[in-house]
């Protein structure tokens, strides 16, 4: 794998998921620690970049009145529109205050849905990077790292999930992500595993 043709993508991995006084953090706590998810991004992106891979965060940012959504919002945005999270200019809309970023990192913005493709223009981002393998990990697991895993797949890129970098609201949404859907559209790896790779 060439390390200049590889981007890891760090979805929604925002203060309202992952910071203590987080609007979500509550829902997604347990996996988040039990995995070591902040620890392990950490030590992915630090490595990653000493090898010459592109670090890109994208965000889940919504207008003030969640305008994006929509007059009837269900499903898990309605859960989003409910607790105020992801705000756009919000503390809780920016990349973790515990989370390594430097800058020389992308952070991709717009992202309104489910899929970091959909309303960014991260597919250019990547395009004019010359990346051609994408690894995945953020928030949350089985909605945002799989909708954009799917996209990824779908659009010709070599995708990589990163198993011990990913959380959700569950352990059981978490193991069932992992093991029956990522294995059909990714490569699912540990971060170390996958740092390996470029060896």
């Amino acid at each position: 794998m060439d390390s200049k043709k590889t981007a890891i993508i760090l979805v929604d991995d925002a203060n309202d998921f992952l910071s203590e006084k987080g609007k979500l953090n509550g829902a997604v706590k347990h996996v988040v620690a039990s995995n070591k998810v902040l620890a392990n991004i950490n030590d992915l992106v630090k490595r990653a970049r000493a090898k010459g891979i592109t670090v890109i965060h994208v965000p889940l940012q919504f207008s003030a009145d969640y305008r994006e959504m929509g007059d009837d919002p269900y499903g898990i945005f309605s859960v989003v529109k409910e607790s105020g999270a992801f705000q756009r200019g919000s503390w809780g809309a920016e990349v973790a205050d515990s989370l390594d970023v430097q800058d020389s990192d992308i952070v991709v913005n717009g992202k309104s849905t489910t899929c970091a493709f959909a309303t960014t223009d991260l597919d250019s981002v990547l395009n004019k990077h010359g990346i051609a393998t994408v690894a995945l990990g953020g928030l949350l697991t089985n909605i945002c790292i799989e909708s954009t895993m799917r996209t990824a797949y779908d659009k010709g890129y070599e995708v990589y999930t990163l198993t011990d970098c990913a959380a959700t609201i569950g352990d059981e949404q978490q193991r069932a992500a992992i093991e029956h859907d990522w294995p059909m559209f990714s490569k699912p790896v540990s971060h170390g595993e996958f740092l390996n790779l470029l060896d």
